[in-house]
C-alpha cells in the first residue's frame, strides 16, 4: 500500500474523482441511449411547441446523441482506469489514465480556442444552414412551413437573418411582422444571441472540468511516484 498520510489522501481523492467520472459517464450513456430509442419522449417534447415531428432533423439529433454516448463512454473508461489504478495501485492503469486525461485536457483546450477563433464563421454557418435548409424551402415544404411559422410566431423573429430572406418568394409569411417592423430580427440570429448570452454557464462548466482534470493528472503523477518508491524500497 502507498505509505504516508498525504499519499493516502491523494489516493482516496483520486479514487473519488474517478468514481464521479464513472458515475457521470454511466448517466450520460444511459440518458443518451434512452433518448435515442424512446420514441414517445420526442413526441411528447415537441407537442408542447406544436412542431411537426416529421420535419424534425432527427439525423442531426441522433448524431448529437451518438457524440454524447461517445463522451460518456470516455468518462466511463477514464473512471474505471482511475478507480482501478488508485485502489489497486496498478502502475499500468494509472499511466493509461494519465495519458487519456492529458489527451482529453489538450483536446478540450484546443476546442475552446478554435471556437473563439472561428466564432464568427460558426455563427455565419449556422445562419446560412438555417436559410438554405429551412427558409429557402418554406414554399415547397408544408412541414417546414408549419415549423417556421410556429418558431417565427413564438420567438417574434423572421427568416434566418431578417425579412429580406423571404424576398425570393415575393411575399412575407403571416407569421412575420415585416410590414410593421421591417427590421425584425432573424430567427437564426436570435437563437444564436440567446445561446451566446448563456455561454457564460458553458465557460464555467468547462473551467471546472479543466481544473478537475488538471488536479487528476497531478494526483496520478504523485500516486505513480509513491507506488514506484514503495516498490523500490
Amino acid at each position: 500500500m502507498v505509505a504516508g498520510c498525504g499519499n493516502k489522501c491523494i489516493k482516496y481523492i483520486l479514487w473519488l474523482i474517478n468514481f464521479l467520472f464513472f458515475a457521470l459517464g454511466a448517466a450520460i450513456v444511459g440518458l443518451s441511449v434512452w433518448l435515442r430509442f424512446d420514441k414517445s419522449f420526442l413526441s411528447k417534447a415537441v407537442s408542447t411547441i406544436k412542431i411537426d415531428t416529421n420535419n424534425l432533423p432527427l439525423e442531426s439529433f441522433y448524431w448529437i446523441l451518438y457524440v454524447a454516448m461517445a463522451f460518456g463512454l470516455v468518462l466511463l473508461i477514464l473512471g474505471f482506469l482511475g478507480c482501478c489504478g488508485s485502489a489497486c495501485e496498478v502502475m499500468c492503469a494509472i499511466g493509461l489514465y494519465f495519458f487519456f486525461v492529458l489527451v482529453l485536457f489538450i483536446a478540450e483546450i484546443v476546442a475552446i480556442v478554435l471556437y473563439f477563433v472561428n466564432k464568427n464563421s460558426i455563427r455565419d454557418g449556422f445562419v446560412t444552414v438555417w436559410r438554405n435548409e429551412l427558409v429557402n424551402k418554406y414554399q415547397s415544404s408544408q412541414p417546414i412551413r408549419e415549423t417556421l411559422d410556429n418558431i417565427q410566431t413564438q420567438l417574434r423573429c423572421c427568416g434566418a437573418s431578417g425579412c429580406s430572406d423571404y424576398s425570393i418568394f415575393g411575399f412575407y409569411p403571416n407569421s412575420c411582422r415585416c410590414s410593421t417592423n421591417p427590421g425584425e430580427i432573424g430567427c437564426a440570429t436570435y437563437i444564436w444571441q440567446m445561446l451566446e448570452s448563456n455561454f457564460i454557464y458553458v465557460i464555467v462548466v468547462a473551467a471546472i472540468i479543466l481544473v478537475v482534470e488538471f488536479f487528476a493528472m497531478i494526483f496520478s503523477c504523485v500516486l505513480m511516484s509513491a507506488v514506484k518508491d514503495k516498490r523500490n524500497s
